[in-house]
């Protein structure tokens, strides 16, 4: 074998690469964190607002698994007036999503059945007290 046919096989071979590298980047699938991802940029300094109110509380939110359940403690008095909402957030699979609407109380309590095993992003909006509170908080299921 000469070498012009060396190099034929070489360009050859790196085409074929270049091909089946163009197929797989088409064929990923990219998922966007949120479809109104502009819209959501637009309100983000609410956002930083809402957390700034979070880390001037005395309090910080605990997030921790007990009894097959995620518990999820508001700073607070129990008996406290929260509204507000809990996002389960799966940054790699968009389908197992959910929210939550937070209840009565300072204490949330999510089943661990309502997640797959695995790591997710917890957002909590709420608001008590006249004021708007926002904290995340990444958290592993077992």
């Amino acid at each position: 074998m000469n070498w012009g046919t060396k190099i034929a096989i070489f360009y050859s071979s790196f085409v074929l690469f270049i091909i089946g590298m163009v197929i797989m980047a088409f064929n990923q699938n990219y998922d966007l964190v949120t479809e109104d991802y502009y819209a959501q940029e637009i309100a983000y300094q609410d956002r930083i607002d809402h957390q700034t109110n979070t880390i001037d509380l005395n309090e910080k939110v605990k997030l921790f698994i007990k009894d097959r359940q995620l518990i999820i403690e508001l700073p607070g008095k129990e008996d406290a007036s929260f509204k507000g909402t809990i996002n389960c957030f799966r940054p790699s699979d968009e389908t197992k999503d959910f929210d939550i609407t937070i209840g009565k109380g300072s204490k949330q309590m999510i089943p661990l059945e309502k997640f797959i095993k695995g790591k997710y992003l917890i957002k909590m909006n709420w608001s008590a007290h006249n004021h708007t509170y926002y904290d995340e908080q990444v958290i592993v299921i077992p």
